[in-house]
């Protein structure tokens, strides 16, 4: 049984067809609706609160699926099989066609992460092999239970947007894999926060893509949590990073040589 997590948001008919989409799969699903139409906690304290409902049961994989996207009757096996064959996998992603051309493909996979979300697109018959891709989207992302009790939860300072990136560098950087599925499709029509012009939508968006930054590309958060932040500089890191790198250097052909000597 494959537990699948839909973060729904008031509308009732993708909803229903997301759903009817999972009842013809075929392998057993297990569907998990985190309903924010009564307190709204939006897209990663949902996912979060799915992920805990089934961190104690026997599965191995988790699936993460927005309320509007629609999977192909063979998707989830095909990302079973997947993972099954890939045991460093953590992450895989099937591919995501535009609603109104099934024929192209609107995400196979992330590109740029920041400040918003890139993805290779095109047309599907440019996506036949399964490959490591940077980051996975969370309209639709498979996740090995394994990896999630390595790495933990979903980033939940995130609100709205760049958790599943987040995750997915948070994986890489423990070793595990993240995986495009070429033969696990759907389409994905967009809604709930994909096409959204509402100004409190936006801001919850920038400030995720701010925490993103913080996080992971400009050093604020160490120099914030840190005893040494407010007296670290770019120049002063970049300074001792290359002593550390030329004191690895010095060390390994001290190595090499002891090798050397010993045969």
């Amino acid at each position: 049984m494959i537990p699948v997590i839909i973060p729904y948001y008031k509308n009732k008919s993708q909803l229903a067809r997301c759903i009817s989409h999972l009842e013809a799969q075929t392998v057993p699903v297990e569907v998990f609706v985190r309903n924010n139409d009564k307190d709204n906690v939006y897209f990663t304290a949902a996912i979060n609160e799915g992920i805990r409902k089934y961190l104690g049961r026997p599965c191995p994989y988790i699936l993460v699926l927005n309320q509007d996207m629609y999977l192909e009757s063979a998707a989830v096996e095909k990302m079973t099989e997947l993972m099954d064959s890939h045991p460093r996998c953590g992450i895989g992603a099937g591919l995501q066609l535009h609603s109104g051309n099934p024929g192209y493909v609107i995400f196979a996979g992330g590109l740029e992460a920041f400040p918003a979300g890139k993805h290779e697109h095109g047309d599907l018959k440019e996506f036949t092999e399964d490959e490591q891709i940077p980051w996975a989207n969370g309209a639709c992302m498979i996740l090995r239970k394994e990896m999630i009790q390595e790495i933990g939860l979903f980033d939940e300072n995130y609100v709205l947007i760049c958790s599943d990136s987040d995750y997915c560098y948070t994986a890489r950087s423990r070793g595990w894999q993240v995986w495009r599925i070429a033969g696990a499709k759907g389409i994905h029509e967009h809604g709930a926060s994909g096409r959204v012009c509402d100004p409190d939508i936006e801001l919850l968006k920038i400030k995720d893509m701010i925490h993103f930054g913080r996080k992971w590309l400009t050093g604020e958060m160490y120099r914030d949590l840190s005893h040494e932040g407010a007296r670290l500089t770019p120049e002063g890191i970049s300074s001792v990073m290359s002593e550390l790198r030329q004191a690895r250097i010095n060390l390994e052909r001290s190595f090499d040589h002891a090798t050397v000597a010993c045969r």
